[in-house]
Protein backbone atom coordinates (compact mmCIF):
# COMPACT_ATOMS: atom_id res chain seq x y z
CA UNK A 1 0.00 0.00 0.00
CA UNK A 2 1.31 3.51 -1.27
CA UNK A 3 0.96 6.11 1.31
CA UNK A 4 -1.37 8.54 0.44
CA UNK A 5 -2.23 12.65 1.64
CA UNK A 6 -5.65 13.75 2.04
CA UNK A 7 -7.10 16.98 2.54
CA UNK A 8 -10.13 18.03 4.47
CA UNK A 9 -12.12 20.88 3.42
CA UNK A 10 -9.89 24.19 5.05
CA UNK A 11 -11.99 25.58 8.12
CA UNK A 12 -11.84 28.96 9.79
CA UNK A 13 -12.14 29.17 13.42
CA UNK A 14 -12.23 32.96 14.89
CA UNK A 15 -10.71 31.43 18.25
CA UNK A 16 -7.33 31.28 17.06
CA UNK A 17 -8.01 33.61 13.98
CA UNK A 18 -6.22 31.31 11.41
CA UNK A 19 -7.22 29.41 8.27
CA UNK A 20 -6.92 25.76 9.00
CA UNK A 21 -7.10 22.19 7.01
CA UNK A 22 -6.30 18.87 8.40
CA UNK A 23 -3.34 16.44 6.56
CA UNK A 24 -3.86 12.94 7.18
CA UNK A 25 -0.87 10.65 6.07
CA UNK A 26 -1.75 7.27 5.70
CA UNK A 27 0.25 4.32 4.98
CA UNK A 28 1.68 0.76 6.16
CA UNK A 29 4.52 2.14 7.17
CA UNK A 30 3.11 6.22 7.88
CA UNK A 31 2.06 6.02 11.19
CA UNK A 32 1.53 9.70 11.57
CA UNK A 33 -0.63 11.89 14.18
CA UNK A 34 -3.10 13.44 12.49
CA UNK A 35 -3.07 17.51 13.25
CA UNK A 36 -4.40 21.02 12.12
CA UNK A 37 -1.98 23.19 9.45
CA UNK A 38 -3.05 26.34 9.94
CA UNK A 39 -2.12 29.38 8.31
CA UNK A 40 -2.56 32.78 10.06
CA UNK A 41 -3.78 35.55 7.79
CA UNK A 42 -1.52 38.50 6.91
CA UNK A 43 -2.62 41.80 5.92
CA UNK A 44 -1.41 42.81 2.84
CA UNK A 45 -2.16 46.57 3.04
CA UNK A 46 -3.27 46.29 -0.39
CA UNK A 47 -6.94 47.61 -0.96
CA UNK A 48 -7.59 46.36 2.13
CA UNK A 49 -7.62 42.09 1.36
CA UNK A 50 -5.85 39.90 2.93
CA UNK A 51 -2.59 37.92 1.60
CA UNK A 52 -2.36 34.77 2.86
CA UNK A 53 0.60 33.47 4.24
CA UNK A 54 2.31 29.85 2.52
CA UNK A 55 0.70 27.10 3.76
CA UNK A 56 2.42 24.85 6.41
CA UNK A 57 3.17 21.28 4.48
CA UNK A 58 1.77 18.36 5.42
CA UNK A 59 3.38 16.77 8.52
CA UNK A 60 6.68 14.65 7.70
CA UNK A 61 6.25 11.24 7.41
CA UNK A 62 9.11 9.03 9.68
CA UNK A 63 11.35 7.83 7.84
CA UNK A 64 10.97 4.33 6.35
CA UNK A 65 13.99 2.87 8.37
CA UNK A 66 12.57 3.54 11.36
CA UNK A 67 9.42 1.40 11.46
CA UNK A 68 11.17 -1.52 12.93
CA UNK A 69 14.17 -1.56 15.54
CA UNK A 70 15.60 -5.03 15.89
CA UNK A 71 17.80 -3.75 18.79
CA UNK A 72 14.11 -3.91 21.11
CA UNK A 73 13.22 -7.90 19.67
CA UNK A 74 15.36 -10.29 20.66
CA UNK A 75 15.74 -13.43 18.17
CA UNK A 76 17.30 -16.52 18.46
CA UNK A 77 20.55 -15.69 16.54
CA UNK A 78 21.22 -13.04 18.49
CA UNK A 79 20.49 -13.83 21.68
CA UNK A 80 21.87 -17.75 22.00
CA UNK A 81 20.96 -17.96 25.89
CA UNK A 82 17.21 -17.21 25.05
CA UNK A 83 15.12 -18.68 23.10
CA UNK A 84 12.80 -16.56 22.48
CA UNK A 85 12.37 -13.19 23.55
CA UNK A 86 11.50 -12.02 27.00
CA UNK A 87 8.72 -10.12 28.51
CA UNK A 88 10.76 -6.22 27.62
CA UNK A 89 11.51 -7.32 24.28
CA UNK A 90 9.14 -5.47 22.18
CA UNK A 91 9.20 -4.50 18.14
CA UNK A 92 6.67 -1.69 18.57
CA UNK A 93 5.95 0.76 15.50
CA UNK A 94 6.87 4.29 15.70
CA UNK A 95 6.27 5.99 17.68
CA UNK A 96 6.52 3.93 20.22
CA UNK A 97 9.63 1.98 18.89
CA UNK A 98 12.52 1.71 21.79
CA UNK A 99 10.22 3.00 24.46
CA UNK A 100 10.94 2.08 27.73
CA UNK A 101 8.47 0.61 29.90
CA UNK A 102 8.10 2.04 33.90
CA UNK A 103 6.85 -1.31 34.84
CA UNK A 104 6.16 -4.95 33.27
CA UNK A 105 2.38 -5.85 33.45
CA UNK A 106 1.32 -8.94 35.49
CA UNK A 107 -0.28 -10.43 32.59
CA UNK A 108 3.17 -10.38 30.27
CA UNK A 109 5.41 -12.40 32.83
CA UNK A 110 3.83 -15.53 31.77
CA UNK A 111 4.09 -15.87 28.28
CA UNK A 112 4.51 -19.61 25.91
CA UNK A 113 7.79 -20.07 24.06
CA UNK A 114 5.38 -20.99 21.40
CA UNK A 115 3.38 -17.33 21.47
CA UNK A 116 6.67 -15.42 21.74
CA UNK A 117 8.22 -17.11 18.62
CA UNK A 118 5.29 -16.21 16.84
CA UNK A 119 5.29 -12.75 18.07
CA UNK A 120 9.34 -12.80 16.86
CA UNK A 121 8.32 -13.52 13.20
CA UNK A 122 6.00 -11.23 13.12
CA UNK A 123 8.59 -9.16 14.03
CA UNK A 124 11.02 -10.35 11.43
CA UNK A 125 8.13 -10.63 8.98
CA UNK A 126 7.29 -6.21 9.31
CA UNK A 127 11.21 -5.58 8.80
CA UNK A 128 11.04 -7.20 5.59
CA UNK A 129 7.79 -5.55 4.72
CA UNK A 130 5.98 -9.05 4.36
CA UNK A 131 2.73 -6.86 6.35
CA UNK A 132 -0.04 -10.04 5.86
CA UNK A 133 2.40 -12.67 6.93
CA UNK A 134 3.17 -9.90 10.20
CA UNK A 135 -0.19 -9.79 10.89
CA UNK A 136 -1.19 -13.61 10.53
CA UNK A 137 2.02 -13.86 13.26
CA UNK A 138 0.94 -11.63 15.44
CA UNK A 139 -2.68 -12.71 14.98
CA UNK A 140 -0.98 -16.20 16.24
CA UNK A 141 0.66 -14.89 18.66
CA UNK A 142 -1.91 -13.37 20.78
CA UNK A 143 -4.38 -16.58 19.68
CA UNK A 144 -1.81 -18.94 21.79
CA UNK A 145 -1.58 -16.04 24.79
CA UNK A 146 -5.00 -14.04 24.94
CA UNK A 147 -2.78 -11.79 27.43
CA UNK A 148 0.33 -11.03 25.28
CA UNK A 149 0.14 -7.31 25.77
CA UNK A 150 3.20 -6.57 23.17
CA UNK A 151 1.89 -8.49 20.83
CA UNK A 152 -1.54 -6.78 20.90
CA UNK A 153 -0.40 -3.96 20.86
CA UNK A 154 2.05 -4.38 17.70
CA UNK A 155 -0.77 -6.31 15.91
CA UNK A 156 -3.10 -2.74 16.65
CA UNK A 157 -0.71 -0.23 15.62
CA UNK A 158 0.17 -2.72 12.04
CA UNK A 159 -3.61 -2.48 11.36
CA UNK A 160 -3.89 1.13 12.31
CA UNK A 161 -1.14 1.84 9.65
CA UNK A 162 -3.38 -0.34 7.02
CA UNK A 163 -6.32 1.96 7.63
CA UNK A 164 -8.14 -1.17 9.36
CA UNK A 165 -8.87 1.10 12.17
CA UNK A 166 -11.93 -0.54 13.90
CA UNK A 167 -9.62 -4.22 14.46
CA UNK A 168 -6.65 -1.90 15.25
CA UNK A 169 -9.12 -0.04 18.30
CA UNK A 170 -10.05 -3.79 19.54
CA UNK A 171 -6.75 -5.08 19.34
CA UNK A 172 -5.23 -1.76 21.70
CA UNK A 173 -8.45 -1.98 23.84
CA UNK A 174 -8.03 -5.55 24.63
CA UNK A 175 -4.76 -4.74 25.85
CA UNK A 176 -5.86 -2.16 28.42
CA UNK A 177 -8.50 -4.21 29.38
CA UNK A 178 -5.82 -6.94 30.23
CA UNK A 179 -3.80 -4.16 32.12
CA UNK A 180 -5.14 -1.02 32.58
CA UNK A 181 -1.69 0.37 33.65
CA UNK A 182 -0.19 -1.15 30.14
CA UNK A 183 0.88 2.27 28.80
CA UNK A 184 1.43 1.28 25.17
CA UNK A 185 -1.95 0.81 24.86
CA UNK A 186 -3.53 3.92 25.86
CA UNK A 187 -1.14 5.49 23.21
CA UNK A 188 -2.03 3.06 20.57
CA UNK A 189 -5.71 4.21 21.24
CA UNK A 190 -4.89 7.91 21.11
CA UNK A 191 -3.04 7.57 17.80
CA UNK A 192 -6.06 5.60 16.63
CA UNK A 193 -8.42 8.63 17.47
CA UNK A 194 -6.31 10.84 16.38
CA UNK A 195 -6.09 9.38 12.79
CA UNK A 196 -10.25 9.09 13.40
CA UNK A 197 -10.55 12.62 13.94
CA UNK A 198 -11.58 11.80 17.71
CA UNK A 199 -9.38 14.52 18.97
CA UNK A 200 -11.34 14.35 22.39
CA UNK A 201 -10.89 10.67 23.02
CA UNK A 202 -7.40 11.69 21.56
CA UNK A 203 -7.25 13.76 24.41
CA UNK A 204 -8.79 11.69 26.95
CA UNK A 205 -6.00 8.60 26.21
CA UNK A 206 -3.18 10.85 26.42
CA UNK A 207 -4.02 12.04 29.12
CA UNK A 208 -4.54 9.32 30.86
CA UNK A 209 -1.00 7.76 29.34
CA UNK A 210 0.54 10.76 31.15
CA UNK A 211 -1.04 9.76 34.46
CA UNK A 212 0.03 6.64 34.38
CA UNK A 213 4.02 7.95 33.38
CA UNK A 214 4.09 11.89 34.00
CA UNK A 215 7.83 12.13 33.43
CA UNK A 216 9.31 9.76 30.74
CA UNK A 217 6.95 9.78 27.61
CA UNK A 218 7.49 12.36 25.34
CA UNK A 219 5.11 10.03 23.14
CA UNK A 220 2.04 11.20 25.54
CA UNK A 221 2.91 14.66 25.25
CA UNK A 222 2.96 14.71 21.75
CA UNK A 223 -0.49 13.32 21.65
CA UNK A 224 -1.83 15.11 24.33
CA UNK A 225 0.00 18.69 22.48
CA UNK A 226 -1.88 17.04 18.55
CA UNK A 227 -4.88 17.10 20.61
CA UNK A 228 -5.58 20.36 22.39
CA UNK A 229 -4.12 22.00 19.39
CA UNK A 230 -6.90 20.51 17.24
CA UNK A 231 -9.26 21.26 19.96
CA UNK A 232 -8.11 24.89 19.72
CA UNK A 233 -6.42 24.52 23.17
CA UNK A 234 -3.56 26.97 22.10
CA UNK A 235 -1.82 27.06 25.73
CA UNK A 236 -2.24 23.51 26.97
CA UNK A 237 -0.78 22.36 23.44
CA UNK A 238 1.78 24.29 23.82
CA UNK A 239 2.75 23.29 27.12
CA UNK A 240 2.64 19.74 26.50
CA UNK A 241 4.97 20.30 23.18
CA UNK A 242 7.39 21.41 25.32
CA UNK A 243 7.13 19.28 27.67
CA UNK A 244 7.67 16.57 24.95
CA UNK A 245 10.81 18.57 24.07
CA UNK A 246 12.18 18.82 27.12
CA UNK A 247 11.90 15.11 28.08
CA UNK A 248 12.97 13.34 24.54
CA UNK A 249 16.65 14.83 25.05
CA UNK A 250 17.87 12.73 22.19
CA UNK A 251 15.38 13.87 19.55
CA UNK A 252 14.02 10.01 18.95
CA UNK A 253 11.11 12.31 17.32
CA UNK A 254 12.18 15.70 15.58
CA UNK A 255 8.91 15.91 14.16
CA UNK A 256 7.40 17.05 17.83
CA UNK A 257 9.10 20.38 16.84
CA UNK A 258 7.40 20.84 13.13
CA UNK A 259 3.77 20.14 15.48
CA UNK A 260 5.06 22.90 18.17
CA UNK A 261 6.13 25.41 15.34
CA UNK A 262 2.15 24.57 13.68
CA UNK A 263 1.18 25.70 17.42
CA UNK A 264 3.05 29.16 17.24
CA UNK A 265 1.62 29.48 13.76
CA UNK A 266 -1.57 29.46 15.31
CA UNK A 267 -0.83 32.15 18.00
CA UNK A 268 0.45 34.46 15.61
CA UNK A 269 3.87 33.89 17.10
CA UNK A 270 6.06 33.43 13.59
CA UNK A 271 9.47 33.75 14.95
CA UNK A 272 9.07 30.79 17.14
CA UNK A 273 7.28 28.94 14.39
CA UNK A 274 10.98 29.80 12.40
CA UNK A 275 13.15 28.52 15.06
CA UNK A 276 11.21 25.25 15.37
CA UNK A 277 11.12 24.83 11.75
CA UNK A 278 14.79 25.27 11.94
CA UNK A 279 14.96 22.44 15.04
CA UNK A 280 13.00 20.26 13.04
CA UNK A 281 15.35 20.40 10.02
CA UNK A 282 18.87 19.57 12.39
CA UNK A 283 17.26 16.24 13.53
CA UNK A 284 14.96 15.13 11.03
CA UNK A 285 15.72 12.89 8.07
CA UNK A 286 12.32 12.40 6.99
CA UNK A 287 11.13 12.49 3.46
CA UNK A 288 9.61 15.55 3.79
CA UNK A 289 12.47 17.90 4.77
CA UNK A 290 12.62 19.26 1.33
CA UNK A 291 9.21 20.59 1.56
CA UNK A 292 9.51 22.22 5.21
CA UNK A 293 12.55 24.07 3.76
CA UNK A 294 10.38 25.69 0.73
CA UNK A 295 7.99 26.72 3.33
CA UNK A 296 10.55 28.21 5.51
CA UNK A 297 11.72 30.02 2.91
CA UNK A 298 8.67 31.26 1.58
CA UNK A 299 8.02 32.73 5.66
CA UNK A 300 11.07 33.57 6.13
CA UNK A 301 11.45 35.87 2.81
CA UNK A 302 7.97 37.42 4.35
CA UNK A 303 9.59 38.24 7.75
CA UNK A 304 12.19 40.47 5.79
Amino acid sequence: MQAQTRYAPALTSNKIGASCRVFVRTGPTSLLVVIFSCAALAQSGAGGHPAPRPNPPPPPVRPQDSTFDQRHVQLESNAPKKSVPDERDTCFLPPLTGMELPTVGVASLQIPAKARKNYASGCNAFKDGKFDSAEESFRKAVTEEPKYLAAWITLGQLLAGRQKLEDARSACSTAQSADPAYLPSYLCLADIAARSGHWDNALKMSDRALQIDPANSPVAYDYNAAANLNLHKLVEAEKSALKAIEIDRTHMDPRVHFLLAQIYEAEGEHDKEVLQLHEFLKYSNASDTAMVKQYLSELEKQQK
